[in-house]
Order: C-alpha cells, then sequence, then structure tokens
C-alpha cells in the first residue's frame, strides 16, 4: 500500500508532487501548482477528510496527515549530516531547489519541499 502525505493547511489538507497527481486522478480533483516552489498541488477541504481517505485507502493507497512539527523532526532525524548542521542556532538543511542547492533553515522549507522530503514507509 503506498503511502500518500498530507500537510494541513487553514481549512483543507493539501498534498503535493507525485501524491497530487495519485489523490487527484483518483478524487476527481484540478491539480494546481503551488506558486513558492511550482510544484504539483491538490487541496481538499477538511469536512471531506473522512470519505476522500475511505476512497484512498479503496485505490490501495494509504493517506498520512502529518503534523510540521513532525515532520520537520522527521526530515531532520532521516538526513545525512553531510547535509545538515546548525547556522546561526538554526537547524539548517542543503535543500536543492531550481536554482541550485541552498542552504535553508528547517523552518523555512515550504509544504512542498516538506512533502517532498518527509520519509515514507516502502
Amino acid at each position: 500500500m503506498a503511502e500518500i502525505v498530507f500537510q494541513r493547511a487553514g481549512d483543507c489538507l493539501q498534498a503535493f508532487n507525485k501524491d497530487a497527481i495519485i489523490v487527484a486522478d483518483i478524487l476527481g480533483l484540478a491539480v494546481t501548482r503551488a506558486p513558492e516552489d511550482d510544484a504539483d498541488m491538490v487541496g481538499m477541504p477538511n469536512h471531506a477528510q473522512a470519505d476522500s481517505f475511505a476512497a484512498l485507502y479503496a485505490a490501495s493507497h494509504k493517506p498520512h496527515l502529518i503534523a510540521k512539527t513532525e515532520a520537520l523532526d522527521e526530515i531532520w532525524r532521516r538526513t545525512h549530516a553531510d547535509f545538515r548542521g546548525i547556522v546561526d542556532g538554526k537547524r539548517t538543511l542543503i535543500v536543492f531547489r531550481h536554482d541550485g542547492p541552498t542552504l535553508v533553515p528547517l523552518d523555512d522549507l515550504t509544504p512542498a519541499e516538506i512533502a517532498r522530503l518527509y520519509p515514507r514507509e516502502l
């Protein structure tokens, strides 16, 4: 069962990148682009969570709703020491963006970057 990661954003849940394509196909939703990092994104209202997650389970996918703090801690823990460190007292990662590798404070990762870097169950 493939895991699909969702993040809460206000009154909706969002999935990014490959997850967004899968969710949109199964639930009949439109894929948009996340403006801050040009990633595929799909959103659904919180009140549709139960029905949407049931449909994803029925299609052999395992939806997983992550809290930002949980996600950041897990990303930090699983990132190799060569790609992370403390800069100006902040946990910082090397993140590959459109313009190449960039040092980014962990708390400044975009939702799409969190979704991309969050480790998945295999």
